[in-house]
């Protein structure tokens, strides 16, 4: 699982210069530094130096390589410190086991160790407690406060993240604003209570992606929190809505409902946790066992979905052509995680149903004791995170236009089923202005 770091940016005095010029003008800037390994999916903070101070606080990110053995480190939301922090000051803070190994790097410059990052980072707020709000993301203080939250809300937070980075991914908007993620001071009701600026219950915006969506006269009426993703460059836009009905600590799982507006299109994947065993050659491996009952129910509602769907008449447009028109997909993955500053995709198996009816019956999964069981060896087949989200943004699969107008029932089923539905639309990028266009929007605000 990845994990948020500390990078050392030692800059010579002209990369300085051209560093501060692009913090004036709000631009990105790149330094090229000795090559490191740091994964792209969790959080980089950089401690920019002039001399032996602190005067910058930067979101980095590894990015291409810059010539023999360098790599170019991407610095972006530069923070002016109020008052350069020289390191004397933060040495004298730290803990002796921890020291050596940040003054070295300090140095030198280069990426800090997992803890080494968290003693400055401490260090650092203990000194100056209002000079960088994003080092607020990274404290002890938020690691507690995550760790006091039940094993059940972590659980279904990581679901619900889960699912939000899904949507993210098919849409082609960067996840990483999911990384400003932190605890609010009452227990959350969705993972969208934690992300600021962004949770937009009754903004314009959101209720007029609903308005587009089948199914929107039922979503109204259920408890839900919404959040607005646009990319600045190119306007794209995605709309989520977490509903529920039931607490964190209640709920049994997460459900993602896809809408693509464009193509008319919906997909539905259902989240199915693996559990790790010992195989015969005593290798622990991700395994998913059957039968399993609550798969088995919402398998027949699947069904009798399926049998409505397939009651539309014939798609006759090319934009409604599909490779296959089942909208149902199983992700089986490894038991999840909460951890807001990895940005992955958690990685794992997604199933067409059709496919998984097959399977169930393979002789091919049946263990040596006679137990029915999933695994990457017996699957045969399946989508990766990166297939599955090629397929889906462009709606190769799912339900054509026609069928996608009856899943209004597939809609309550899945709100009534005690899961939080992630129900993640993404309009029209021709309608994107029409959500200035006035509208009386008091009859439908979500409730509270």
């Amino acid at each position: 699982m990845a994990k948020a770091s500390g990078f050392v940016a030692v800059l010579s005095k002209s990369r300085m210069t051209a560093f501060l010029a692009c913090v004036e003008e709000e631009q990105p800037f790149a330094e090229p530094v000795a090559d490191f390994q740091h994964s792209r999916n969790a959080a980089l903070v950089c401690f920019i130096l002039d001399g032996r101070k602190i005067t910058h606080i930067a979101m980095g990110r590894r990015g291409s390589r810059a010539g023999t053995g360098l790599r170019r480190l991407n610095f972006d939301k530069a923070e002016t410190l109020p008052e350069p922090l020289a390191l004397h000051r933060i040495f004298k803070l730290l803990p002796k086991r921890n020291l050596s190994s940040v003054q070295k790097r300090f140095e030198s410059g280069g990426l800090l160790t997992e803890k080494g990052f968290a003693v400055v980072v401490e260090a650092i707020r203990k000194l100056a407690p209002k000079a960088s709000s994003l080092l607020e993301r990274f404290s002890q203080e938020r690691a507690e406060r995550i760790q006091r939250l039940s094993a059940k809300t972590r659980n279904g937070l990581a679901q619900q993240k889960e699912a939000l980075l899904t949507a993210l991914s098919i849409a082609n908007l960067s996840r990483e604003s999911v990384q400003e993620w932190t605890p609010t001071d009452r227990p959350p009701v969705s993972f969208l209570d934690g992300l600021p600026n962004t949770r937009l219950r009754e903004d314009p915006m959101v209720i007029h992606d609903l308005m587009h969506l089948p199914g929107f006269d039922i979503i109204k009426t259920y408890p839900y929190n919404a959040a607005v993703f646009e990319s600045g460059a190119t306007s794209e836009r995605l709309t989520v809505i977490l509903a529920n009905r039931l607490p964190l600590e209640e709920q049994t799982g997460t459900d993602l409902i896809y809408f693509n507006e464009t193509f008319q299109s919906f997909v539905m994947v259902q989240y199915k946790a693996m559990e790790r065993e010992d195989g015969a050659d005593g290798v622990s491996q991700a395994v998913f066992r059957l039968p399993n009952t609550q798969l088995t129910e919402e398998i027949a509602r699947m069904d009798a979905l399926l049998a409505a769907i397939k009651a539309c008449p014939a798609n006759d447009s090319h934009d409604g052509f599909r490779l296959i028109e089942n909208p149902f997909f199983l992700k089986l993955c490894p038991r999840l995680v909460f951890n807001p500053d990895d940005i992955g995709l958690v990685p794992g198996m997604y199933l067409p149903l059709d496919y998984w009816k097959l399977l169930e019956q393979h002789p091919g999964i049946k263990g040596p004791r006679g137990g029915l069981r999933i695994n990457y060896d017996n699957v045969g087949r399946h989508f990766d995170n990166s297939a599955f989200t090629s397929i889906v943004a462009k709606a190769w699969v799912g339900t054509t236009p026609a069928q996608s107008v009856v899943l209004k029932e597939a809609i309550r089923q899945t709100l009534e089923t005690g899961k939080a539905v992630a129900i993640a639309v993404k309009p029209k990028k021709s309608d994107q202005s029409a959500v200035n266009t006035p509208i009386d929007f008091s009859e439908i605000t979500p409730n509270e």
